[in-house]
């Protein structure tokens, strides 16, 4: 394990120094071709002598002469005269305008093997200074090996010897490059890591394989070792020399490990072996660094959590004490990650972003999956606001120093705000994380109105969603047991709605006080308008299951459906009149869709006002409820009235459709007198002697006959008094109908009394309608709608 461990090092060794060589390469034919520019441009002045002395010219006495106009063409002078210096006085030559650069296009992103040629055109030069220094120091390192192993195998070196020989072989090669820093910098770098590959090696043999060092100096020596490469690569200002201590460094737990475990160590370890790291960090940025040194801290961390924690579930573990570790690797990570670009005002890039994501994410991971083992889990909560608050406290910092990247102050505050909304499902339940929420999304967007931070709005509208998603779910929740459908159970889901309801309503109110769009051009008045129908259907939903609340100990929706027409209707009243106060343009469709709805509603309660009825005549404790069946109705009727009377008024912007509104209207009122009557009808009339099966036939056969002729007399006089063809159409319409059913189907069940009625209404019904024919039929020559 050790050996391929160590070649693991010396790989990566390898692959390291040939990108720096790369690199170096690059500097060096750029330091070439400066040098190449300096000589060619100290040629040239020597070409051309020495030039002339410059010619003062003594001060004039005389009134200046006024600067000539830039548009009067300058005077043609002799090439010798070009280096004078300007004459007292003289104008300015013109200055010429340069033409607008031409765009240049895309460039195209070179594939991988044609930038490494690009940057190794000689391959002959590539091969002799790059390749081979690199094969070379390769094939020293493991020829010293071989030859340990070889002295080893024949005796002829003792054991301290050989280690000896292998320290002092890594020490002759960082002398050497020590000794060839200057002139030759990149196969210096080379020399000296190799010669810390050798300590490393060396190290790892006398310990496992001869046993000279304990485990405690066998690591102390790797941590010097470690930090001697720390040293030298701000040194020689050389990236490979740190890499190649930062992969040595995190391979040395594994080089010492006697299997035994103890996290305490490993994890401490890794702070002190980060805490060097970051002392790097803060002189050099060497973003490589940074990424090895967090992917092997996840790899080991993550390891030890996957093996101890999740499958073996070690007693031992100290989940207090493995947790202040693992934020202590957090926090110098962030420090890491962040100091060089605080420290020099430096603009972030997407890789810091990246690191700075990934590296918060896994420890949130790390954190929740050792507090999922303390008391299950009850201080998760309480780590995801700490979380949060180590981000704020970071934004606040940034903010009030100055002059740090802005993106990197909108990355904190999202992530702040990311585990605020976190904490609320993690630590609370149910009604909870609703409540919480709803607030969030209205704080945020008014933080945003104040701010002009897009990052608080981008966070409103998710959290928005999350919200409605939540109180979906409390619900679910709601309807565990069978009965009537109930959204909540108690009064903390009705304080519930009502708190979401007022955050919809707050919300609107926030986006009217913008202008009507936004820079992109959308239209904040639609989310204005959407947030206010949000609004008013959760709260319209709340009041109507209220309803089933308080009845909820019933199985049928008998009952319950006379509420729910009330609530149905006083809402639709309610919203008509304070649309109307707030003289709002879209008051006329939005009040006569809402009727709509609710006359749907109501004819979609039918079977529920069958069953009223019925259980009003079975039942004499269903009888108290009576006064809210004639509630319903009342308000029924005044939103009916309250519709038509607003197309009465609104008749100029509806012309187009006032016919189907006629006919809608019409429909509507015969409907409901049709179906509410039946139920007033049953309950006035009955008595012992009449029982409600003979009542309800007489009502079907002769009380709609009457009821229908009423209605066409009245249509007929609204036609009449309003010119509107329509409404006279519509009521011979409904006494054609009276007609066909009287004669068709009324005559065989109806008793005398009936019959007699029946036949003496509606006769004087036609008879005042053709009279009102006859008398009005001059006005009725020039129809208007009205």
């Amino acid at each position: 394990m050790e050996i391929l461990l160590l070649i693991l090092l010396l790989v990566l060794v390898l692959i390291v120094l040939n990108t720096v060589r790369s690199q170096a390469d690059q500097v060096e034919r750029l330091s070439h071709r400066t040098q190449f520019l300096i000589e060619e441009v100290a040629r040239l002045r020597s070409q051309r002598g020495p030039e002339p002395p410059a010619q003062v010219v003594p001060p004039k006495t005389e009134t200046p002469i006024p600067p000539r106009p830039l548009t009067r063409p300058m005077p043609q002078r002799p090439p010798q005269a070009a280096a004078e210096p300007p004459r007292l006085h003289e104008a300015p030559p013109p200055e010429a305008v340069e033409p607008e650069p031409m765009p240049q296009p895309k460039r195209q992103r070179a594939l991988p093997w044609e930038s490494w040629w690009n940057n190794n055109p000689d391959l002959e030069k590539f091969i002799g200074e790059n390749l081979v220094n690199k094969i070379g120091i390769a094939v020293l390192v493991l020829g010293i090996a071989f030859f340990v192993k070889y002295a080893i195998d024949k005796d002829w070196i003792g054991e301290a010897g050989r280690v000896a020989i292998g320290f002092g072989c890594g020490a002759l090669l960082v002398g050497l490059a020590h000794f060839l820093r200057r002139s030759y910098t990149a196969f210096s770098s080379v020399l000296a890591g190799g010669g810390i590959a050798v300590f490393y090696f060396t190290v790892a043999f006398a310990f496992h394989q001869y046993g000279l060092l304990s485990q405690t100096t066998a690591f102390v020596l790797m941590v010097g070792i470690t930090g001697f490469a720390v040293l030298l690569a701000l040194l020689y200002n050389q990236l490979a020399l740190a890499v190649i201590a930062a992969v040595g460094g995190f391979l040395t737990p594994f080089l010492v490990s006697t299997g035994e475990g103890n996290y305490v160590v490993l994890l401490s370890y890794l702070c002190i072996l980060n805490a060097g790291l970051l002392a790097l960090a803060w002189f050099k940025r060497w973003p490589v660094v940074n990424i090895l040194a967090l992917v092997f801290t996840l790899l080991i961390v993550g390891g030890w959590i996957v093996r101890d924690v999740w499958i073996e579930e070690d007693p031992r573990i100290r989940y207090g004490l493995a947790l202040a570790l693992v934020t202590v690797l957090y926090g110098l990570f962030l420090g890491m990650n962040m100091v060089h670009g605080i420290r020099r005002r430096t603009p972030f890039r997407r890789l810091d972003f990246s690191l700075l994501l990934a590296l918060t994410a896994a420890y949130y991971a790390a954190g929740m999956t050792l507090l999922a083992a303390v008391e299950g889990g009850r201080y998760q909560g309480l780590f995801t606001i700490g979380t949060g608050a180590v981000n704020l406290a970071l934004a606040l910092y940034c903010y009030r120093r100055g002059g740090t990247d802005r993106n990197l102050l909108y990355l904190l505050i999202g992530l702040t705000l990311t585990f605020g909304a976190l904490a609320v499902p993690v630590q609370l339940e149910g009604h909870a994380i609703t409540l919480f929420w709803s607030a969030e999304f209205v704080l945020l967007y008014w933080l945003f109105q104040r701010s002009g931070i897009g990052l608080f709005r981008t966070a409103s509208r998710v959290l928005t969603g999350l919200t409605l998603l939540s109180l979906f779910l409390d619900w679910q929740a709601a309807n565990s047991d069978p009965g009537l459908v109930l959204l909540y159970r108690d009064t903390r889901g009705l304080v519930t709605n009502l708190v979401v309801t007022a955050a919809f309503f707050a919300y609107a109110a926030l986006r009217a006080r913008e202008t009507p769009k936004d820079e992109a051009g959308f239209d904040l008045r639609a989310t204005e308008r959407a947030a206010l129908a949000i609004g008013c259907t959760l709260l319209y939903l709340t009041a109507l299951f209220g309803v089933n609340l308080y009845f909820y100990k019933l199985t049928a929706y008998a009952v319950p459906n006379v509420y729910h027409r009330i609530v149905t209707a006083v809402f639709v009243l309610l919203l008509g009149i304070i649309l109307k106060w707030r003289r709002a343009r879209w008051t006329t469709p939005v009040t006569l869709a809402l009727t709509g709805g609710a006359t749907l509603f109501y004819l979609g309660s039918f079977f529920n006002i069958v069953a009223f009825r019925e259980l009003l005549a079975g039942d004499p404790g269903a009888r108290g409820h009576y006064y809210a069946q004639l509630a319903a109705t009342a308000f029924y009727i005044a939103m009916l009235l309250r519709a038509a009377l607003l197309v009465k008024r609104e008749s100029a912007p509806l012309r187009a459709h006032l016919t189907g509104l006629a006919w809608a209207f019409a429909a509507a009122f015969v409907l409901f007198g049709s179906i509410d009557g039946s139920v007033h009808y049953g309950f006035v009339l009955q008595a012992p002697s009449r029982p409600l099966p003979y009542l309800l036939g007489q009502y079907g056969r002769a009380g709609l006959t009457i009821l229908w002729g009423c209605c066409s007399f009245v249509l007929m006089w609204l036609g009449m008094r309003h010119r509107n063809k329509t409404l006279r159409v519509a009521s011979l319409s409904l006494f054609s109908l009276a007609l066909l059913k009287l004669f068709g189907f009324d005559l065989r069940g109806l008793s005398e009394g009936a019959r007699i009625a029946a036949f003496i209404l509606l006769g004087v019904l036609l008879l005042t309608v053709s009279f009102m024919y006859q008398k009005l039929k001059k006005l009725l020559i020039d129809d208007r709608a009205v």
